[in-house]
């Protein structure tokens, strides 16, 4: 496990035009305060790494419409007066009968006979025989946030040597690590066990579990800033998981490789999602 820092380009953080994403990674602990980094990983900020959604989820309603604008509140004041009076089950119909859908040009005998017959087919089809249908006053109901942000981010490195070869196998292998679990052994020192086959992969009880994979921390840098992790980022990365780590070691369409066989160019894809649902009190701290 690699705990040194891994910058591709070597000199992305030497020059004043250096926009850069870094990635922190730390082991996933229950309820236990968040270890030291593992893996400490700097690549090119590209255009795709620039992106921000916001969701929000609304269901389609029927019959609601009316209700839940501008009756609601006519309606909503007639029960608080009968529920003030604490009067009776007919000072509460006549409560809201009494409140009628004003602004809507609907009454409640009006709104009621309607959603009578939009409940029955063969009322329906009379109704067609006249040229009518029943308005089904269709509205949108709030249902809470949309889902995690998720935020992929592609790199294609290209080693100018030997050395940045070594530095690109390097990042493929900490984010492959990172995504992946490990097997816990208990009673042993060391939570991870061997995963190949036959003799190597150990079987017992031990394997019986995995430890989770790691969690990241992802921040923008400007070199011309000062270099400092998170300054003058366009928007915030809530802590997040890696899904997917994919690298493709023929990008350009044919294989190419340094004489002892390591990749010359390599095209890395890793997705994130955020652990967190954003809101807006989060938005207006930057995220």
């Amino acid at each position: 496990m690699s705990t040194n820092k891994l910058t591709y380009p070597s000199n992305l953080q030497d020059t004043d035009e250096g926009h850069w994403v870094m990635f922190q990674s730390y082991p996933q602990l229950f309820a236990e305060a968040t270890g030291a980094a593992q893996y400490n990983i700097v690549l090119p900020m590209g255009a795709q790494s620039l992106i921000s959604t916001a969701e929000a989820i609304y269901g389609e309603q029927e019959g609601l419409s009316t209700i839940i604008t501008e009756a609601s509140r006519k309606a909503a004041v007639g029960i608080d007066e009968y529920v003030k009076s604490k009067g009776s089950l007919e000072g509460f119909i006549a409560a809201f009968a009494k409140s009628n859908f004003k602004g809507t040009g609907e009454s409640v005998a009006e709104h009621i006979g309607a959603d009578f017959l939009a409940k029955n087919d063969l009322l329906k089809k009379g109704l067609a025989g006249t040229n009518l249908a029943v308005n089904p006053k269709m509205s949108l109901m709030y249902q809470g946030p949309g889902k995690f942000r998720k935020f992929v981010f592609e790199f294609p490195m290209i080693a100018k040597n030997k050395g940045e070869s070594n530095t690109i196998k390097e990042i493929v292998k900490d984010f492959r690590s990172s995504t992946l679990p490990g097997y816990k052994k208990f009673g042993v020192t060391g939570d991870h066990m061997p995963a190949g086959g036959g003799d190597e992969r150990k079987k017992g009880a031990g394997t019986n579990f995995f430890t989770f994979p790691s969690t990241w921390d992802i921040t923008f840098g400007h070199n011309r800033l000062g270099g400092e992790s998170g300054t003058g980022s366009p928007f915030k990365i809530a802590r997040s998981v890696c899904n997917s780590v994919i690298a493709n070691y023929a990008a350009a369409g044919v294989p190419f490789f340094f004489h002892d066989g390591e990749p010359f160019e390599v095209k890395l894809t890793v997705s994130f999602t955020e652990t967190v649902i954003i809101t807006r009190d989060l938005v207006e701290k930057g995220y």
